[in-house]
């Protein structure tokens, strides 16, 4: 039934050609002079040259002046002329498939003496006469080439959807729209192409037709390669954003293991994350730095990851021995991080996120100026948490108990400026977001963008010995 349909179809287009060339034979003259056998062995080289060489840009896309070619030989041979130029390029488009053939032949055939017609309204052929007045001339070249453009798009249009059932819409975004512009600089070539023939000669034209088809080439050219780099920056970002997940995954299981033993570690982690987040953003660093933390927040104590599980889970008061090994975790999740490229920058915050304004934290007693923002951000975050969370050695403290003891470290164990961005978060929120336990605070926990929105949890070992003081663990 397909073929059937196809068949008639280019059966009716070529009884429509055969109409059109037979009508203007009947009510115009056919010039038989040895020019115009002339200009139809030229032209039909030309466009036989122009259908087979065309200049490709991309695999989906061709720069083709088909078009420039098939106006310039309506406007200087005439129809009748112009159409048996066409002729060999149309057999070379349909090879040995006769149907394909017959398609391309009537195909040009019907837009040729279309855009013929609106041409002879304001000339005949140029090859024969001299015009007195070039306007007229260059807009009947605009208008027919036009004409061409048009019968070229519904001639294919209702192939398409004879044969695929494809609507215009479909056609128009895949075949028309992408060439709108290489077809209108096509038709404005051809315009120019004969205002410069007939003011400046032969030479003028063809330096016209030929700069503008290297410009389009240029233009399109340039276009594919602006597409082609956000692709692949597309890709790379991809593959970037894949890396850190499997990377925060491989961290997250870490941290759940640890977080089996004593059932506090992972969401002790999780409220780091969200709270050291959520800080960056207060502290207007940008949603990029704000999701850093978070990933900081969640791998900030991997380095506990290896240490004894008696050390971890010792209860009571620790002795210098365990005091030392447990103080270690800062410089082995640095050690750890660093190894990763995307991490090498947190890297740095891990190995501080224990060190005080008043130098007497660990493990390098950096003093307050040193310190990096991130840094000081997470100390405030990991320990804000440990104070509201219940540990393994102690219930949560309130959040008035736990805002006294924080506000009472400012300046000596916390940044004054961090410290009172959280009590601002927190005097904003709800009781669940201050004592980490809402929906935002689940191991692991959705992203988030907003405090007001689920926040991601990440998995954070920090938990302070004996209540406010002592190593975290």
């Amino acid at each position: 039934m397909g073929e059937a349909a196809v068949k008639t179809y280019i059966g009716g287009l070529a009884a429509l050609a055969v109409a059109l060339a037979a009508s203007w034979t009947y009510w115009h003259s056919v010039g038989l002079k040895p020019s115009f056998f002339l200009g139809m062995l030229v032209f039909g080289g030309l466009l036989y040259l122009l259908s087979m060489y065309r200049i490709r840009i991309s695999e989906q896309c061709e720069i083709s002046a088909l078009d420039i070619g098939l106006a310039a030989s309506v406007v200087m041979l005439g129809p009748f002329w112009a159409a048996v130029s066409a002729l060999p390029c149309a057999v070379s488009v349909g090879g040995k498939n006769w149907l394909r053939t017959t398609y391309e032949a009537s195909h040009n055939t019907v837009q040729i003496y279309l855009a013929g017609i609106v041409f002879s309204a304001a000339s005949g052929p140029l090859l024969t006469r001299d015009p007195a007045f070039t306007a007229p001339v260059v807009y009947a070249t605009l208008a027919a080439g036009t004409m061409l453009l048009v019968v070229n798009y519904v001639v294919d249009s209702g192939l398409l959807r004879i044969k695929y059932r494809q609507g215009f819409g479909k056609t128009w975004k895949e075949i028309i729209e992408p060439y709108l512009l290489s077809d209108a600089l096509n038709v404005l070539t051809a315009g120019l192409g004969v205002l410069a023939l007939l003011e400046y000669g032969t030479v003028a034209a063809l330096v016209v037709v030929a700069g503008s088809i290297g410009s389009q080439a240029l233009v399109y050219s340039s276009r594919e390669q602006v597409k082609e780099n956000d692709e692949l920056r597309t890709r790379v970002d991809s593959l970037e954003e894949a890396l850190a997940t499997s990377n925060m995954q491989f961290g997250t299981i870490i941290i759940q293991d640890l977080g089996r033993r004593d059932g506090y570690t992972h969401r002790h982690a999780a409220a780091t994350a969200v709270y050291a987040s959520d800080l960056g953003r207060e502290l207007k660093l940008g949603d990029t730095r704000a999701e850093q933390l978070r990933m900081a927040g969640l791998l900030h104590n991997i380095g506990l990851f290896g240490l004894p599980e008696e050390l971890l889970l010792v209860t009571g008061k620790l002795n210098s021995v365990a005091q030392s090994r447990l103080a270690e975790h800062p410089a082995r999740g640095e050690e750890a991080l660093a190894a990763i490229p995307e991490f090498e920058e947190m890297a740095s915050w891990v190995r501080w996120h224990h060190e005080r304004p008043d130098g007497r934290g660990y493990p390098d007693k950096l003093r307050g100026p040193w310190i990096p923002l991130e840094a000081k951000i997470l100390a405030v975050a990991q320990a804000y948490a440990a104070m509201v969370l219940d540990q393994p050695r102690r219930p949560g403290m309130s959040f008035a108990e736990a805002r006294e003891k924080l506000s009472a470290g400012i300046d000596t164990e916390f940044d004054g400026i961090v410290v009172r961005a959280l009590l601002r978060i927190l005097e904003t929120e709800s009781e669940g977001y201050r004592m980490a336990d809402d929906h935002r605070f689940v191991f692991p926990a959705p992203d988030h963008r907003r405090r007001a929105r689920p926040a991601l949890s990440e998995p954070s070992l920090e938990t302070l010995e004996d209540g406010a003081r002592g190593l975290p663990r």
